[in-house]
Formats: C-alpha cells, sequence, structure tokens
C-alpha cells in the first residue's frame, strides 16, 4: 500500500477526534442544559470566578446550567456516575485523590491554609474529552479576562 493511502485511512479513522464515549458535549447542546452541582458554602470570591467560566460555557454551548447544592463528596460521585456535568465551588488540596477519579480543570483560586495550598475547580467527568477541553478553554479565556 503507498504511503499516501495509508495516511488517507489513518486520518479517516481519526474522524471528529477528541470524543465523548457518553456524548457529553452533544447532549448539553441538544437539551440545552448543564447539570451543575454546586458545592455548598463555597466562598463568593470562587463562586464569582466559576459564573464567570460557566457564562462563557454557555455562550459557547448555548446551554443553561442547572444547579444541584450539595456537600463536596456526593456531587463528585453524582459526577462519576454520570449525574451531573460539572462540580463547581469545591476547593482540593494538591494532593487529592479525586486527581484520578475526574477531571480538575485549570484552578480558579489558591489559598493558602495552615495544611498546604488548597484550589477551587471545575470539575467534568473523567473521559468526556470533547467536553472537558471546552470547558478548559472557556476556563482559560475567562482567567484572561479583567
Amino acid at each position: 500500500m503507498k504511503t499516501h493511502h495509508l495516511m488517507l485511512l489513518c486520518l479517516a479513522g481519526c474522524g471528529n477526534m477528541p470524543k465523548d464515549p457518553e456524548g457529553t458535549l452533544d447532549r448539553i447542546r441538544q437539551e440545552h442544559v448543564i447539570r451543575v452541582g454546586r458545592v455548598e458554602g463555597g466562598s463568593a470570591a470562587d463562586a464569582s470566578d466559576w459564573r464567570r467560566v460557566l457564562a462563557r460555557v454557555e455562550a459557547s454551548t448555548g446551554a443553561k446550567p442547572v444547579f444541584q447544592p450539595g456537600m463536596l463528596e456526593p456531587l463528585l460521585l453524582d459526577l462519576e456516575a454520570g449525574k451531573l456535568d460539572l462540580v463547581v465551588g469545591g476547593r482540593f488540596d494538591e494532593k487529592t485523590p479525586w486527581k484520578t477519579r475526574v477531571t480538575l480543570g485549570p484552578p480558579i483560586a489558591k489559598a493558602e491554609t495552615p495544611i498546604g495550598t488548597t484550589a477551587s475547580h471545575i470539575v467534568a467527568r473523567n473521559g468526556e474529552n470533547a467536553w472537558i477541553m471546552l470547558v478548559q478553554r472557556e476556563a482559560k479565556a475567562a482567567g484572561k479576562e479583567p
């Protein structure tokens, strides 16, 4: 087989990369709803930051966030189970075991505590790569805004 034929076959197999195995981004765009777990008792400063990111995600997808308030751990379990699309308002230690179970977006805000540094992140379900890339792109862009 000639090299250019092999390259065309490889490109054809790539299709729409990256993909969401569970179809998160497509569902959000079709249903116009982003299911967001919001950690109760978070700081107002952090809320301002993640709301700015969500506004950008909303503009990019045409979907509105619908909030489910709760405590961090149960919300993260719902995220893992696919019942939520994002979790906001939680603070994570740099060594959190959740790093391997969910995708922590770029830090929105950091704080020094007596036990170390914690950071607020917008958290997405692992593996939903197109969705994760969109959220992270908007988080980074929001960080550049005044």
